[in-house]
């Protein structure tokens, strides 16, 4: 009898929750019919981004979802883009509260999963000057160049070879982020490498699959294999950016900064010096998640370590099975640079054919099909329908980067759409976003850009990208492994032939 008691009272209370939100839905943006408990969990699978921009041609460019119990609101268009995260930025600058991200960030004590207050403002001010400061300087296109003339050495003995690059381009991507964060570069066998490349790629998939405990946080309780390991990955990677936090400390020369970890000691320290306010929030566990964002906040937001190695990935997929691009960004780089130095960042400028393949690469590949959720700090409006404190928004860049209004052959790699009919650059076009838009816009956008454009620079001025003869055209379409979070390309093998 008492169980009969309990099951009944348990079916009322979650039928009185269900019409609960169904009353306040009336009020939000529409949406489909969602189902108590799991609300539209089921649209969340797979390729997202495309179930949005089907839904959206039903419900309009903001819809409303369930993740389970929790209100999804989703922007599919540039204008609603524009009016949540730069006409009312402030109101939808806060991150959700997940398990997830909240492992992985120590309890919120980084940039990228924090959620948006005063001292999230100073940590982000901090990241962004030691950002600048170091990208600014020389250091860091000596540091590619270097990274980069081992691998065109390693490169060059496999000549000739059909090869799947993923392993390569995971080494050059961490050395040269290893070197510009904290001085050092690694050789393939070595352990803190390959705990940092397993980390990477384990944290991508868990990440783009997501934990059942972000969206019911009562499992957190529960054992759970996927919650144990993301915790050790946590643990493995803020062990060796402790280590290297501790080292640079003994060895801090102001006159002298190495590497990010350096600038970022020296804006801490200058901070300090002028008082400012909530400066002593930031502890070491900040500065070691701040180094770590470097390495893994791209998983997410479109920057750093991951974003670069996938967008080079997508680029040289991209130019294998275009030979005509490719040669036209040769050529481009024969005329510029020549053959008898790497490319180098005063060269940008005089290259827009090759600035522009990276415009494509991110529109047509799009990193982060649907970006990293934000939330409302408030209760709010959108389009004149209410959005409650808390609600998760998600902006689906895809749709954005994909648009027939905006791009008119979306599916086309067409390099050419950010070139005049003079072969001069155009103003990016504003559906263009990457890297985000208002309060939340990445902040290593200027690293990773710099990065990728020296490094498929160089990569290009020696080596011809071809496809294996015998293989078939290659899947251009994300795999599925990323879960609509991460566009990752299928694996793929090249050929590659030296250019004399």
């Amino acid at each position: 009898m008492w169980l009969m008691t309990i099951t009944v009272g348990l079916v009322t209370l979650i039928l009185i929750k269900w019409l609960k939100d169904y009353v306040q839905r009336w009020r939000m943006p529409p949406g489909p019919f969602f189902w108590p408990i799991i609300g539209n969990l089921s649209l969340f699978g797979g390729k997202s981004y495309l179930t949005f921009i089907d839904l959206a041609k039903t419900y309009g460019d903001v819809f409303s979802l369930k993740l389970g119990m929790t209100d999804v609101v989703v922007l599919n268009s540039l204008d609603a883009v524009k009016e949540a995260f730069v006409k009312k930025g402030e109101d939808f600058a806060g991150r959700p509260k997940m398990l997830t991200t909240d492992i992985s960030s120590e309890g919120g004590k980084d940039i990228a999963f924090s959620d948006y207050s005063p001292t999230w403002k100073l940590h982000r001010k901090l990241f962004h000057s030691a950002i600048r400061g170091y990208a600014s300087g020389q250091n860091l296109q000596s540091k590619v160049h270097e990274s980069l003339e081992d691998t065109i050495a390693v490169f060059s003995k496999m000549e000739g070879q059909a090869v799947d690059l993923e392993d390569y381009i995971y080494q050059l991507v961490y050395n040269v982020i290893c070197s510009a964060a904290f001085g050092i570069r690694y050789n393939m066998d070595d352990e803190d490498f390959n705990t940092l490349m397993k980390i990477s790629k384990d944290t991508t998939e868990t990440f783009g699959q997501g934990l059942l405990a972000d969206v019911y946080p009562l499992l957190r309780f529960l054992p759970s294999s996927s919650v144990t390991a993301n915790r050790k990955m946590t643990h493995q990677l803020m062990e060796i950016m402790q280590r290297h936090l501790e080292q640079h400390r003994e060895s801090f020369d102001p006159n002298n900064l190495r590497d990010i970890t350096d600038h970022m000691i020296k804006a801490q320290k200058d901070a300090e010096e002028e008082g400012m306010q909530d400066i002593n929030s930031l502890t070491d566990t900040h500065l070691r998640q701040l180094i770590g964002d470097i390495f893994l906040v791209a998983i997410l937001s479109s920057a750093g370590t991951i974003s670069t190695i996938l967008t080079l990935r997508w680029a040289i997929l991209y130019l294998a099975v275009h030979p005509e691009i490719q040669e036209k960004v040769a050529a481009e780089l024969d005329s510029v640079v020549g053959r008898d130095r790497l490319p180098e960042m005063s060269d940008r400028e005089a290259m827009p054919y090759t600035e522009a393949i990276f415009h494509e690469v991110m529109r047509m590949a799009s990193m982060d099909p649907v970006s990293l959720p934000h939330a409302t700090t408030v209760d709010t409006t959108l389009r004149g329908y209410q959005i409650p404190k808390g609600t998760w928004i998600m902006p689906n860049l895809w749709a954005l980067h994909h648009d027939p209004d905006t791009w008119g052959d979306p599916d086309v790699f067409r390099p050419e759409r950010f070139l005049d009919e003079n072969g001069k650059p155009i103003p990016k076009p504003a559906a263009l976003m990457p890297f985000g838009v208002g309060r939340r816009a990445c902040p290593g956008e200027a690293l990773a850009k710099a990065d990728t454009f020296l490094l498929l620079g160089g990569l290009v001025q020696n080596f011809r990208f071809s496809i294996p003869e015998g293989e078939g055209p290659p899947d251009l379409t994300p795999d599925e492994i990323g879960e609509g979070s991460i566009s990752i390309p299928y694996p793929y093998n090249v050929v590659m032939t030296c250019r004399k």
